[in-house]
């Protein structure tokens, strides 16, 4: 396997962690300040096993870090990079969505063709 071929697919599992809606959530509250598995289930309305599973795979893909304090592990992000990744994909799809309204409004303005009758 080549450098270039394990190194798109390292990106590619960075981005299948990102890609599930609860784990961007719990990225999102991860970057206010670092949670308990407890705290992450209340914000995001999971059962703690259900968290646990996300938190596995986000830190299995370098993205999330556990300090375990006592009986409790709490998690933070690894690096304000996830933020910042994250922010780059929500501006790409404003960008999207800005091209998708300018599409529809220029759809809107053309005239309809009428059906002639014969």
């Amino acid at each position: 396997m080549s450098a270039e071929t394990v190194r798109f697919a390292l990106f590619a599992e960075v981005f299948a962690a990102l890609a599930h809606p609860k784990r961007l959530e719990m990225i999102h509250y991860l970057g206010e300040r670092q949670h308990t598995a407890g705290e992450l289930t209340e914000l995001t309305g999971l059962s703690k096993a259900n968290v646990s599973q996300h938190l596995n795979v986000l830190k299995a893909r370098g993205l999330v870090h556990c300090d375990k304090c006592g009986t409790f592990c709490h998690y933070r992000l690894t690096s304000p990079a996830v933020l910042e990744t994250c922010e780059i994909v929500r501006k790409l799809i404003l960008d999207q969505m800005d091209i998708t309204t300018a599409c529809r409004q220029q759809l809107a303005e053309v005239v309809p063709l009428r059906k002639t009758t014969s």
